[in-house]
């Protein structure tokens, strides 16, 4: 055999039984995410949070998703604020 052929049954071989037992637990599976960032310099400062939830529905209960983007900003010419927010049921 040659090496781009060994090189493709071992990369078979790892990612096979990934996606086999991985895939299903990941599409069972709630999920969250949160990020934060903030700064603060001479010009001005910033910050900025973003949330991500995602929840699987059973019988009892639906499942959702929400999604929160907060940002504002302060600086000599003024200050901004804005907020997005989604949700889905």
């Amino acid at each position: 055999m040659n090496r781009k052929t060994v090189a493709r049954i071992a990369f078979a071989a790892v990612v096979a039984p990934t996606l086999a037992f991985g895939a299903p637990a990941a599409a069972m599976a709630d999920s969250y995410f949160s990020a934060e960032s903030t700064a603060a310099g001479f010009k001005g400062a910033t910050s900025n949070s973003v949330k991500a939830v995602a929840v699987d529905g059973d019988h009892k209960h639906g499942g959702g998703s929400y999604f929160e983007h907060d940002s504002s900003a302060a600086g000599f010419k003024g200050a901004a604020s804005h907020n997005t927010t989604s949700a889905a049921n």
